[in-house]
């Protein structure tokens, strides 16, 4: 996002109203004065608001009053839901002090920011169809009379959910996506626009390792997609692959690892969560995606084609990218595919080198800041417009 709007700050008075939890409160407090120049450089006006509790982290007696007030609203994802009576005040101010005539509601979390704000023009940016992702999270602190409501109250919240997303129930002028897949999904309702996500080539020749083969996972593990991805290929690729070469090593870069997924192979390493994640990608030879399931577009591999780092990637982690197998990336949905894949690029040095530059290539006709930047603003300007 910040990509798009930084292109587009000399177009759009842009102004930015972000849900923060703890954590994220402490980054803003340690990055201090610069972090927040950096942002009033694209935005006129800042805002910060905490992100309120969700169910099962609320005391019993509240639960019953957060999810009846979400289905008397029709608020969807009743589990996570970031509403919060602080961040409706909020948007109200800032769209009354402000004089804002279009509000882009990022993600389907935010979408409750139109049920308050009827009368405002609003566009909704969808990442993916993210009632394909969010399970209904249960409570284990209820009986099972109370977690029959529980999961009744989850349904209405799917549908409510599937009803602003895939037929507009909201009244979005218009829908932004980053996959043509997603897009084609929902009715004809609103404007549907696909938005790529932007992204810049790297300069410069991407470097390999001569005598190590080094492997890269990429992506955190509060997202259980992630945690099942990473053990099929622990459990079903690896030994297929490992005893084939010695000299591999698997590098696995996000936060919060269940300890479930070690391994005994001193070759696999986990680093948890890193700052700085192009010096990973620096030092691998491939990125690894062997997603089973999700939405949407993997940024990760996006930026890996950036960079020149070649993909092997099941069909499920590169859907919504128009990318061709053997050509941009390598695509391997069974066990021994995937291991094959690898043991290949391992080998040949020159077919890295050659995915390399494809992906480049790839990066620089898709995902290009200034034209998807042009697209985006022109999906703004008639949206305003009607």
């Amino acid at each position: 996002m910040w990509g798009l709007v930084s292109e587009l700050a000399d177009r759009f008075d842009y102004h930015l109203l972000a849900m923060c939890n703890p954590d994220e409160r402490a980054q803003l407090a340690a990055g201090g004065e610069p972090l927040m120049e950096r942002y009033r450089s694209v935005f006129r006006s800042v805002h910060f608001v905490d992100r309120p509790l969700i169910p099962a982290q609320l005391p019993k007696r509240q639960v019953l009053r957060h999810l009846w007030f979400h289905f008397r609203h029709g608020l969807p994802l009743m589990d996570v839901s970031y509403y919060s009576p602080e961040a409706v005040g909020t948007a109200r101010s800032v769209v009354q002090q402000e004089n804002i005539d279009l509000i882009e509601v990022d993600h389907l979390q935010m979408a409750f920011v139109k049920t308050f704000l009827p009368n405002v023009a609003a566009v909704l940016v969808n990442h993916n169809i993210e009632t394909d992702l969010y399970p209904f999270f249960r409570t284990k602190r209820w009986s099972l009379p109370a977690m029959a409501v529980w999961l009744g109250f989850g349904w209405f919240s799917r549908r409510n959910g599937r009803k602003i997303e895939l037929t507009n129930k909201l009244g979005f002028e218009a829908k932004l996506f980053i996959s043509s897949a997603d897009a084609a999904r929902v009715d004809e309702q609103c404007p549907k626009v696909v938005v790529p996500l932007p992204m810049a080539p790297r300069e410069g020749d991407k470097e390999f390792n001569a005598d190590q083969f080094k492997m890269l996972w990429l992506g955190g593990f509060d997202w259980p997609p992630n945690a099942e991805a990473i053990r099929w290929f622990i459990d079903e690729v690896w030994p297929l692959m490992s005893p084939r070469l010695p000299n591999a090593e698997f590098h696995i870069v996000g936060g919060s690892p269940p300890t479930e997924l070690g391994s005994s192979d001193a070759r696999i390493t986990f680093h948890g969560y890193q700052d700085d994640v192009d010096v990973w990608r620096d030092l691998a030879d491939v990125l690894v995606a062997p997603l089973q399931t999700g939405s949407g577009v993997r940024v990760k591999i996006v930026e890996a084609m950036a960079a020149g780092l070649p993909v092997v990637s099941t069909s499920k982690g590169c859907e919504g990218l128009e990318v061709t197998s053997g050509v941009d990336v390598i695509v391997a949905d069974q066990p021994h595919d995937f291991a094959e894949a690898l043991v290949d690029l391992a080998g040949r040095p020159e077919v890295r080198s050659r995915l390399g530059a494809a992906g480049k290539g790839y990066v620089a006709q898709h995902h290009a800041p200034a034209s998807v930047a042009a697209r985006k603003a022109e999906a703004l300007s008639r949206a305003f417009a009607n």
